[in-house]
This record gives structure tokens, C-alpha cells and sequence, in this order.
């Protein structure tokens, strides 16, 4: 990743609405992963002992990103997986559909080490957006608190 990769949270009522950007659509899907895990507990405590690979598939751009949240969120719920790093490593259209690849860093996930922030109940296409510039990808999603 570039270091010219970030995010944010911009105001919402109830829930949160993230914006995650990076140089390339790859970046910025990272940068989104490292988001939705840091509003569930802080990503700098967490040490990368184990490493998953992420594979998903979408018909559109906007379907990719929901899959790929939905999935990092389904590794912390099923596998009690702190996250703390993400790479995307390929985002290719084939065959009607969009593919990623990528992978994300973390271990088990410990209340005493992981401060909880709050919980995460699920991904929206609420709000949702995708917006490519030359040089910068900005996505845009909601998450439901």
C-alpha cells in the first residue's frame, strides 16, 4: 500500500459512514477493511500471527466491496479473528463479474488486549459509492451499528 492511502469518518446519526481512499481501487478497498476493523477495536494492538487469504467475487464494483466487508466481518464473527492488516492484492472483471484477491493479518481476537469500541451488526449499500479520479479512489459505505 501507498502511503498515500487513508481514511475517514464523516457524520452520521446512527451509524457509521465510512470513506476510505487510496491510489488505486485496490488501495482503497484495503484501506476500507483497515476501517471497518478499526471501528470495532483498535488495529494497532493487534499483532499479525496469522494470515488469511480473502477471495470474493461481485457483478459490480459496489457488490465487490460489500462481499469483501461482509467477509472480514464474517472472519471476526466465525473465527474470532482480530484484523489489523489488509491487502487487496487484484481487483480483475472477468466473465461479467469483478474478482479480488487480497489477504488480512491478524490473531485471535482478546477483550484485554483489543479494546472493544463498538459492534459492528452488518455492511449497507445505504450511501454507498465508488468515485475514480485520475490518481485517487474513493469509496464510500455505511455501516450498521
Amino acid at each position: 500500500m501507498g502511503i498515500s492511502g487513508g481514511y475517514s469518518f464523516l457524520e452520521h446519526v446512527t451509524d457509521a459512514l465510512v470513506e476510505a481512499w487510496g491510489d488505486t481501487l485496490e488501495e482503497a478497498f484495503s484501506q476500507a477493511g483497515l476501517a471497518l476493523f478499526e471501528t470495532m477495536l483498535d488495529t494497532k494492538s493487534v499483532h499479525p500471527r496469522t494470515r488469511e487469504e480473502i477471495q470474493t467475487v461481485g457483478h459490480d464494483e459496489k457488490e465487490l466491496l460489500y462481499n469483501y466487508l461482509e467477509e472480514l466481518l464474517l472472519l471476526f464473527e466465525v473465527k474470532q479473528l482480530a484484523l489489523g492488516s489488509f491487502t487487496v492484492t487484484s481487483i480483475i472483471p472477468a466473465r461479467g463479474e469483478f474478482r479480488l484477491k487480497g489477504r488480512a493479518s491478524g490473531e485471535l481476537y482478546d477483550r484485554t488486549r483489543h479494546s472493544g469500541k463498538v459492534e459492528v451488526k452488518g455492511i449497507t449499500y445505504h450511501l454507498m459509492e465508488i468515485e475514480k479520479h485520475p490518481g485517487k479512489v474513493t469509496v464510500r459505505f455505511l455501516l450498521d451499528l
